[in-house]
């Protein structure tokens, strides 16, 4: 499943972010200086990596974090979980590195954050939930849209307990599963009341809060709720929480049906 039209030309047209292809990761780089925060994203499962540009590129555009999303072999993470290696090691100049992922991606990046610890200092994980034996020890964000039926809830919750205990979790009002990138025909996934636009900027004014606030060495519990103050969201320990007050739509591409 590919970028929905025009999501990767609107990135592109955004100059406050440099997109780049090189060596199977796309790049979302800050177009006024050097990120010395970048994030390791991986694609969910059948989803190319360009269908992630128009959802993560507000890190680049509003919090000078570099993101790098790896393609991944016949387009499955799992076959490839220590993807974020080349990444890290091709960028010796960032100072601090996360990594995320949606849905099987985000299982595979809390993978490689449980099993890097030395490497990575944050886990963002949309619509994921981490397998069983794999508990991270670093801070955590966990991101649901309350649309999403494609998202295993019985099994999300469950492995919440793996978690670290102050890891943010929070569910999205509106968002289905295919709206955490920028793509259509997922299977099972439902219609949303809302457009990507706005899907994308309810994500962002979590993500990009909670990730700027590891970039500035914020790394406790207190420090990091309190970057959400911005975000117009109640961050809870292992426990979903809407937002307090949705971003009205706007008008934007169609959600997917």
């Amino acid at each position: 499943m590919g970028p929905t039209e025009g999501s990767v030309d609107a990135v592109r047209a955004d100059d406050r972010v440099e997109v780049t292809h090189r060596d199977g990761v796309y790049a979302l780089e800050p177009a006024d200086g050097e990120a010395t925060t970048a994030l390791v994203f991986y694609p969910g499962g059948h989803v190319t990596a360009d269908a992630y540009l128009e959802s993560l590129a507000p890190l680049a555009a509003r919090a000078n974090v570099a993101v790098y999303v790896p393609e991944m072999p016949l387009q499955f993470a799992v076959l490839d979980p220590a993807a974020a290696d080349q990444v890290i090691d091709a960028h010796p100049d960032v100072d601090r590195w996360l990594v995320g992922g949606h849905s099987l991606g985000g299982a595979m990046a809390c993978r490689y954050a449980s099993g890097h610890p030395e490497r990575v200092d944050g886990l963002v994980l949309l619509a994921a939930y981490c397998e069983a034996d794999r508990s991270p020890t670093v801070p955590t964000l966990s991101v649901t849209g309350s649309a999403d039926i494609v998202l295993d809830r019985d099994t999300y919750r469950s492995r919440l307990a793996v978690l670290p205990p102050d890891a943010t979790v929070v569910e999205l009002d509106g968002v289905n599963h295919s709206q955490f990138g920028a793509y259509t025909g997922q299977r099972g996934d439902a219609p949303s009341s809302i457009d990507y636009a706005t899907a994308h900027d309810r994500l962002a004014d979590v993500v990009v809060p909670w990730v700027a606030a590891l970039a500035d060495g914020n790394t406790t519990a207190d420090t990091t709720a309190s970057a959400f103050a911005h975000a117009d969201v109640v961050p809870t320990s292992h426990a979903p929480v809407r937002q307090r007050a949705a971003t009205p739509p706007r008008t934007g591409r169609a959600a997917p049906r």
